[in-house]
């Protein structure tokens, strides 16, 4: 019979889990509910709050499933107190909140953070950040060890972002083979043509003859240009590619950045979209 005694404990265990549970839903549905939006403010007291950029490189992987080996990803030191930093990760189409315990040894803050781990893809940061040098450089280990990337390397610098409609896509974008880095062999390759560079549709209100007799891949690019000014995260591997590896300017900061759109770009989106659907698939490198 179990003893009458341990039956308060147990509740008064059971409560505090369930208010640490509590406690920690909060926590991630305050941090999501700050973080929805593109542009972020940051209550600057420490000095080391806001963005760090860089490449997210896989460290331990399964070469037998299919993963991408970089990404480019955006660290968010938003707050801070005597004890605990407060972030947020934006990566792949992906924005995670983390929180966790620091040191401080001069310039230098060791820190240990950890996402809420009620997505797939959540785990553990472990990095020093360098005040006097503005930059962050560390570990990021999965939860989750059937991923085929449980550790990552990273090794970010600060940087503020703003949107700049002038902003153009660089005319170094390679023009054979782009889209056949990701795809099924074939005997044809996706690429990219000179028009992807023509027209800067953040700025310029296009017109039908604009787009037209653009290839799809082309006209996918232009599109997405007008979302990758707005910082906004691509889930898509072909463009996550594209802009993490060659777009020097790119920086995700956001997963949702519809309410950012001007209204040229609302206008042109819908348009590049309608002939995007019909265009002739891709320029065939091999045709040429």
């Amino acid at each position: 019979m179990r003893p009458l005694h341990l039956i308060p404990a147990l509740c008064i265990l059971a409560s505090c889990a369930s208010d640490q549970r509590q406690s920690e839903n909060k926590f991630t549905g305050m941090l999501f509910a700050m973080h929805t939006t593109s542009a972020h403010h940051f209550n600057v007291e420490y000095g080391v709050e806001g963005y760090y950029v860089g490449f997210f490189d896989a460290l331990q992987y399964d070469e037998e499933k299919n993963f991408m080996y970089r990404n480019k990803i955006t660290v968010a030191i938003d707050s801070l107190n005597e004890q605990t930093v407060f972030g947020h990760s934006i990566v792949a189409g992906n924005m995670r909140p983390f929180k966790g315990a620091y040191t401080k040894n001069g310039e230098a803050y060791t820190v240990i953070a950890r996402e809420p781990g009620d997505d797939q893809y959540d785990g553990e940061f472990m990095f020093e950040l360098h005040a006097d040098k503005n930059t962050i450089t560390g570990k990021w280990k999965s939860y989750n060890k059937t991923l085929a990337v449980t550790e990552r390397e990273y090794m970010l610098e600060k940087k503020e972002f703003a949107y700049n409609a002038e902003y153009d896509l660089p005319d170094y974008l390679p023009e054979e083979g782009l889209f056949g880095t990701y795809e099924e062999a074939s005997d044809k390759s996706e690429a990219l043509t000179a028009d992807v560079y023509k027209i800067n549709p953040s700025k310029v209100l296009l017109k039908k003859e604009d787009v037209e007799n653009m290839y799809q891949a082309d006209l996918e690019v232009m599109r997405n240009s007008i979302y990758a000014r707005h910082g906004y995260s691509f889930r898509n591997r072909k463009m996550r590619y594209l802009f993490d590896n060659m777009v020097e300017w790119y920086m995700p900061v956001s997963i949702d950045i519809t309410s950012e759109l001007t209204e040229i770009e609302r206008k042109n989106i819908d348009l590049i979209k309608r002939y995007e659907l019909h265009a002739e698939k891709y320029y065939d490198v091999f045709g040429r």
